[in-house]
């Protein structure tokens, strides 16, 4: 009968050591000292164990992320037979190099240019505070960026583009007036959710006259613009969206505000590749 009995505890205690991935604290790490299964199937039976999954990290699947690709991390479970674990990395910004010399010409925009050093895509910087036409009153109260005070307000930027692009985002460059307790400047969100989400665009842009079709939907956070406690936000570049194509030639890009406080801009951004 002793026997027995010492035969059924070692059974139980056996049975109690199996650990499995797919227990119930399978992403927690194991406690000090717990051994790892022999058997991947036993362990994989005992989905009720309270013992840990041990995850590893297998560095020969990583995938760095950079600006053209996403990245990923994969988890292995080394003591069951679960499937891996894969995290997504975030794409990266641009890797800009050094912006060129000022293009300016009589009567005419100013414009830079630079070029991402990973993917190759190009830029050509608009100066926002450099227009040809303008209404209202364009700039914050330290003259160092274009803020209109009223809607319907716009600046026009002129120059002879030098050759054809196509594929072009656009962006701008700058801040946001930002209170997080919502009191001030419609609470706003992002460009379709000017006053708590009502749907409405608070910028518009125009391509040698033609409406550009602003895709970009994100809330400033999600564009990387941290707010502070009251007041400005950080600098961000936002894409806004993009145009098929844009002739060599006379060009001109007229940015309004529409509704409520826009962006605080000091450049308009086209990108190509």
């Amino acid at each position: 009968m002793k026997v027995s009995k010492i035969l059924l505890a070692s059974a139980m205690l056996g049975s109690m050591m199996l650990a499995s991935c797919g227990g119930p604290e399978a992403d927690q790490s194991p406690a000090a000292g717990t051994s790892t299964a022999t058997s991947k199937s036993s362990a994989a039976k005992t989905s009720s164990s309270k013992f840990s999954a041990i995850w590893s990290r297998d560095a020969s699947q990583h995938v760095d992320a950079n600006c053209e690709h996403e990245g990923k991390d994969v988890d292995v479970c080394i003591n069951s037979s679960m499937s891996n674990k894969e995290t997504i990395i975030a794409k990266t910004p641009h890797t800009w190099g050094t912006k060129s010399e000022k293009v300016t010409a009589e009567g005419k925009t100013g414009y830079w240019t630079n070029e991402c050093s990973v993917c190759h895509t190009k830029a050509i910087i608009i100066d926002a505070l450099n227009w040809t036409k303008l209404e209202g009153t364009n700039k914050d109260t330290n003259n160092t960026t274009l803020k209109f005070k009223n809607n319907n307000e716009y600046a026009e930027y002129e120059f002879t583009m030098p050759q054809a692009l196509t594929n072009v985002t656009v962006g701008v460059y700058g801040w946001v007036d930002y209170w997080k307790d919502g009191s001030n400047n419609n609470d706003q969100r992002g460009f379709f959710s000017t006053k708590a989400g009502d749907g409405s665009a608070n910028v518009g842009v125009k391509i040698n006259d033609t409406d550009l079709t602003i895709t970009n939907t994100k809330t400033y956070e999600e564009m990387g613009m941290t707010a502070g406690e009251n007041g400005n936000s950080s600098f961000c570049l936002c894409e806004m969206g993009t145009v098929a194509s844009i002739a060599a030639g006379d060009f001109k890009l007229t940015y309004t505000r529409l509704e409520s406080y826009n962006l605080n801009i000091t450049e308009i951004w086209l990108m190509y590749k």
